[in-house]
């Protein structure tokens, strides 16, 4: 089941981002996302097991965050979840962005097959566990699209 974040799920939300981010939202950020921007939840056996943190702004949207816990991750949840929180936009919005480190191939995959693509890079954007910093790719999708048509 897929709902809006609520203020108990904060906890859940800021532990997966732990587990998957080497530089993790603090507990604060989750908080003022969850009271500011389009947040929603994943949720299995009463367990958080991912969220989407979406930023509107006037006819558009920029997706500040999502991640799966690693024990759900690999099962679909991340494609629900973005189709369904993208779904709940209120104003919606013509296009949608993010950014997403190059390495992270699972997650550039999941974007592009819910229909979004590549349009810039920021150089040495994302902080490394290294103290290197690493490229993040710029996508768009536009609204217009039907999730459906992505589906195999």
């Amino acid at each position: 089941m897929i709902r809006f974040m609520e203020q108990g799920d904060v906890t859940q939300v800021y532990e997966i981002e732990k587990r998957v981010q080497s530089h993790p939202w603090s507990l604060k950020q989750f908080t003022e996302a969850q009271k500011n921007y389009h947040t929603t939840v994943y949720i299995e056996n009463h367990e958080v097991c991912g969220f989407c943190i979406l930023q509107p702004v006037l006819d558009e949207a920029n997706l500040l965050l999502m991640a799966v816990h690693p024990k759900y991750q690999g099962k679909g949840i991340g494609f629900k979840l973005l189709e369904e929180s993208l779904d709940l936009l209120k104003n919606d919005p013509i296009q949608i962005f993010l950014e997403v480190r190059e390495s992270n191939l699972a997650a550039i995959k999941l974007y592009e097959k819910a229909g979004f693509h590549q349009i810039d890079l920021r150089k040495n954007y994302y902080p490394k566990t290294d103290g290197s910093r690493e490229h993040a790719i710029i996508m768009i999708k536009s609204c217009n699209d039907d999730f459906s048509s992505y589906m195999k």
